[in-house]
Order: structure tokens, then sequence, then C-alpha cells
């Protein structure tokens, strides 16, 4: 069973059962403008940005929309756009991890929060992992 309240359930109506579709309340239709016309846009750019009126009423944009929809029988690829997954930055096998005490004497030492050791690690990073192992001999050594 669709549920019209459900972005995607909501798409498959409007696609493959235009009976179902004149059933769904204002309201519902209303619920979904920007999404449904997000999705639209990926094929038919100049529609939407009509459709991007300030105070046009939602739901006839729904409508709209849905008249386009009618020319299809199922629920076209485009409207499910893949993204790209962000890379992952490499990571050395012998990059070099600081002890969580060596890290605690170094903010206590500088008076510094976690926020500005992320930072310092980001823009200082060789610097301050010289001086964190520097601190991690000194703890082992007493």
């Amino acid at each position: 069973m669709l549920d019209e309240t459900k972005l995607f359930d909501f798409i498959k109506i409007m696609f493959t059962k235009p009976q179902l579709y004149k059933q769904i309340k204002q309201h519902n239709k209303k619920r979904h403008h920007f999404m449904i016309n997000r999705f639209f846009a990926i094929k038919y750019p100049e529609n939407a940005q009509a459709f991007n009126i300030n105070g046009i009423e939602g739901s006839y944009v729904v409508d709209a929309w849905s008249l386009l929809a009618r020319r299809f029988t199922s629920v076209p690829g485009w409207i499910y756009t893949k993204t790209a997954k962000a890379k992952q930055a490499p990571t050395s096998k012998n990059e070099y991890i600081p002890t969580d005490k060596a890290v605690e004497v170094y903010m206590r030492k500088y008076e510094i929060g976690g926020r500005e050791f992320k930072e310092l690690q980001k823009f200082a990073g060789p610097a301050l992992n010289a001086e964190l192992q520097s601190i991690e001999k000194s703890i082992q050594v007493y």
C-alpha cells in the first residue's frame, strides 16, 4: 500500500496511478511541492524555474507536473539521481597518531580547547606532531 505522505510513494502514485492521484488532498500535494519541483528541474529546468514564482500555490504546481507525469508509464530514471561518494583522503600507514595523554598535556600547557587543537592539526600538522612526540618522550621518561 502506497502512503501519499511519503515523498517517493507520492511520486510513484503521480507517475503510475492517475486515479489515485486525483483523490489526494491539496494539502498533501502542497507538502511535496518543493521536492517535486526540484526533481522535475533535472529534466525540465526552464519549466521548473517558471514555477519558482513567489506566492504561487504549491499544490497547483504539483498538479501541473502531474499532467506531464501522465505521459510516462513508470517512474523515469532521472527522478532517482545518484550522488558521487566523497573521496576519502589517503592515509599513510606510518601516520603519527598522538596519545590521549600527550594531547591532554599539550592542551593544558597552551590553554586551548578541542576546536583549537583540531585547527592546529589541520593548519600546522607537522609542527604540532613534532611537539606532541617530544611530549610523549617526556612522559615516558618520567
